[in-house]
Parts: C-alpha cells; structure tokens; sequence
C-alpha cells in the first residue's frame, strides 16, 4: 500500500539523500526505470473476445472443454488430421451445399460469395489469442474461418429442416451439437452474420434457424402431461366420442361453409397477408451497448441463463448465503418445488409464501450427457468474462444444495424441474455434486440467489409456518389419503345436501 499515490511524484533521491531514508529511494528507482520502459502512447491490448478456459476450470474437468467430433477455429486445430478426422471430411462437402444454395436476386448461384465475405474473416483473427493465430498465414486463417463457418450454418441448417441432409451418425450429430458450444470451440458471431446474409434473402429466416437451434439446448419445450392425466382424458373422450360426434359433423359442415365464404370475400387481402415477411428477431437479452454477440455460446447465455433482478443486483462486497437443507428435506418442513414453464432463464429461481402454502419455482432442465459440459463451458464464459453476476455458477451450486442422492433427484423429477435423459436418478445427482465440488464455493458463489436462500432458510426456522403445514398434511392425508376416500367423502357431502333440501322442503313445502 506504499507506492499506491506515487503517480506524479518527482523526488530527486541524489539531491535529497539526506532528507528520505534508502528504502523510498530505492521505490523512486525502480518506479523511474518501469517508466521509462514503457512505450509511449502504446495502445492496450484488448482481450480477446474468445478466450481459452481459465486453467484453474480446465485442470479439474479438461474433457468437458475438449470436442469430441468437430474443432471449429484455431484453438484445437491439431486435433483435425487424428482425433477429429472424420467430420473434418465432411466440412469441405458441407461448405458446397451451404455456398451453392445461396443465389442472387435473379436466381442463379452467387460468384462472389467469398470475396463479400473475406474482409470479416480476415478481422476475426484479432478475436483470438496472437500467439495461436500467429502460426496461421493471412490465407490459411481466412479458409478455416470461411469452411468452418459454411459448417455451423449449414449444420444448423440441416439439424432445424432437414435432419437427412446429414451424413453423420446419431452419435455424430449430437457429439457436433455439443461442441458448437464449447468456449474454445468459437466462431466470432460476426463470421457468421457475413456468411448467412450471403446464403438467406433476410436475416428473419436465419434468425429463425438459429432460435430453433440453440432451443434444443437446456430448456424443455413444452410442459410433459402427467400419466394419470392422460389415462383421465382418454377414458372421458372414449365415452364422450358417441355423444359428441353427431354435433362434431355439423359443427364442422358449418365451419366449412364460413371458411369457404370467407376465401371468397377476402382472398386477395389473406393473399397479400401470407406474402409478407414476418420479422424474426435473435431471441436473446443483449448487455449493455452490444448489438450482437460475440459468439454462439454469449449467445446462448444471454438467451437462456441471464435475467436482470434488481433484488439481486450484486453489491460491493457482499457475499452469497448458504443454503443447507436437500429437496426432500425441504419438502418435509413444507416448502414444495414447481416447475416453472414461463421463465426464460433457467436461472430465473423464484420463492413464493402464503398462510397456507409455500413453494419455490425453478424452470424446467433437460439432463443428458452432454448438460455437464455445456454447463461448466458456460461457467468459463461467466468467468473469463468477468461479469458481475455469475448466474451459472450460483445455479450450479444452488442445485447442488438442493440435490444429495437419487432421492432428491426423483422428487424434482416428479415435479417436472429435471427431464432426466441420462438414465438413473443417481446418475444425475453425481452429474451436480460433481460440478459443485470442482469450484470454490467463496469464488463462484455470488449474490445471486440470496433472497431465495435467505427465504428458505427463514421459513425452516419459522415454527408456526411448520405447524401450518404438519396440520395441513395430517387433515389431507387422513381425509384425502386416497382417491377413494375422495370419492367417498365428495358422496357423503351430495348425500347429506340431498338430504337436507328433502328435510327443507318437507318442513317448507313450495305453495
């Protein structure tokens, strides 16, 4: 803390050696010579926007970070001609399909599909670290920038529309789609939007793709409907389907005939309606200034893990609570989990208490095998970037606390918060404890979910909360165990209503 206001101090230590004492002339030295080696008005070097994993990540878990099928950009170049070589033979063929479907406006191939675009590929190689790209020539880092990125559009391309236009297998397709969104395996986004303004007539379509693609990672896409739901709505429509069929026919005769007066009065309006483009933005939340990502996994973050609480808004020097009680043992003191299928962000954890219930909502997430990567990829993204709230990181840890064995698993399983493609229950709470034990809790848990944690905890210390619901469970389990007593209870309260209209209107007959 000595030579923290030394900036601007001229001390001449030959002319006052008498007044300062050794150790501070020495400081002035060294200070002196560190400024004279600086080059003057020597621009900072900005850091790249496609960093390498931190290496306190990569050490612990370095097959999470490394693809398994495709190397896209410079960073594991090395592996093509060995480990990678099989889809590396199909890049160049898919590169031809991507270029040869783009056409102009009169219809025929475009010619000057590269020259358009090798201005931005040639600038990507700022977006990587100078001591990779330097082993490149100017025209063998344009060549892998323009192959590899005709292969993410195409691929995605294909994946969305056209899943037979791929030459891989099963295993192939789902090893590329879970390295597209490795941090090392990037493509700078602006490559991208080069390329795809040259192969689609609007950025709407594109966009489109590129939703539907990154949709297919994280998040459920609908809410599953319960077993015991779909064998009601079955037995009910078998014995409703001879009551309701005669009505359906002339319900459907009258709709025909609407429907065909309807095209016949307003066919050229629909017409013009259908034949005008329906604009399609990136379904994401940019920061602050940016337009556009920097690549495909900001891209995802910001779409699918980032929100922006101002309860949760990290403050100076403030630090995340712990959470110390397991689904299940929450459960037990009265604090039940829901899916919550309107949330964009995975992250976007709710806690909601009344008198009577209390829940915590957490949005749905698919578990398959290649979630533990994808994850912790997001986790080096949030911490090469330095962002001020590492959303990935807390939920990781939060699910962690929440998660001991196959148990807790089941129960958020039951409740629709984990799809569990990835087999047994206790494959999955292996899977979260894995991830929480490689990070430093002191690191990487932050001010995220404080309000969450702090509410739960609040509400199993609350003893009149807990003796609500022990009361609640007690009535319901006894009277409503089972479906039957339901149903016997739900008689018994027609009967006595039947009863007691018959003993009224005995005792007040109509006149």
């Amino acid at each position: 803390m000595a030579d923290t206001h030394l900036t601007g101090v001229t001390i001449d230590p030959s002319s006052t050696s008498e007044e300062i004492p050794l150790w501070l002339s020495e400081i002035m030295e060294e200070y002196k010579e560190s400024e004279n080696n600086r080059k003057p008005n020597s621009p900072e070097v900005p850091e790249p926007n496609i960093p390498k994993v931190p290496v306190k990540l990569k050490e612990k878990k370095e097959e999470c970070y490394r693809p398994l099928a495709v190397s896209i950009g410079p960073y594991h170049y090395s592996d093509r001609k060995e480990k990678l070589q099989e889809v590396e033979k199909l890049k160049a063929r898919m590169m031809v399909e991507f270029v040869k479907d783009s056409v102009d406006d009169s219809g025929a191939p475009r010619k000057d599909f590269y020259v358009n675009v090798k201005k931005e590929l040639q600038k990507a190689r700022g977006c990587y670290h100078k001591n990779i790209t330097e082993k490149f020539s100017d025209e063998e880092f344009s060549k892998m920038m323009f192959i590899d990125g005709c292969f993410i559009l195409q691929f995605m391309h294909c994946r969305v529309n056209e899943s037979e236009k791929l030459e891989m297998s099963e295993q192939q397709i789902f090893h590329v789609k879970r390295d597209l969104l490795l941090l090392e395996n990037q493509l700078p986004f602006a490559v991208l939007d080069s390329l795809r303004k040259q192969r689609y007539k609007s950025s709407s379509e594109s966009n489109e793709i590129i939703n539907d693609f990154l949709s297919l990672y994280i998040c459920s896409s609908g809410k599953p409907m319960k077993e015991w739901v779909r064998i009601a709505l079955t037995a009910l429509g078998l014995v409703m389907i001879p009551i309701l069929f005669p009505l359906f026919l002339i319900f459907l005769i009258i709709s025909l005939c609407c429907l065909c007066m309807f095209c016949c009065l307003c066919y050229q309006g629909v017409s013009t309606l259908m034949l005008q483009e329906i604009n399609v933005s990136l379904d994401w939340s940019p920061p602050p200034e940016k337009t556009q990502p920097d690549h495909l996994l900001q891209l995802l973050y910001y779409k699918s893990m980032y929100h922006y609480s101002k309860r949760n808004h990290k403050k100076p020097g403030s630090r995340g609570h712990g959470l110390y009680y397991s689904a299940k043992n929450l459960k037990k003191v009265g604090i039940l989990f829901w899916a919550r299928w309107t949330a964009c962000a995975i992250t976007n954890v709710k806690f909601k208490s009344s008198l009577l219930s209390v829940k915590v909502e957490v949005p749905p997430i698919i578990i398959d095998e290649s979630t533990e990567s994808l994850l912790l990829n997001l986790v080096a993204y949030e911490s090469a970037a330095a962002l001020d709230q590492l959303w990935v990181s807390s939920y990781i840890l939060f699910m962690e606390s929440l998660i001991d064995d196959a148990e807790d698993v089941e129960y958020l399983r039951s409740t629709g918060i984990i799809i569990n493609y990835l087999g047994d229950d206790q494959k999955v709470a292996n899977l979260f404890n894995g991830m929480g034990e490689s990070f430093t809790h002191g690191t990487y848990d932050t001010f995220a979910y404080n309000d969450v944690k702090m509410a739960i905890n609040k509400q199993c210390e609350s003893t009149v909360k807990r003796w609500v619901y022990d009361w609640k469970t007690a009535y319901f389990s006894n009277y409503f165990g089972s479906p039957w007593t339901f149903i016997t209870v739900l008689a018994a309260s027609f009967g006595l209503g039947l009863t007691a209209t018959q003993t009224y209107y005995t005792r007040f007959p109509p006149k």
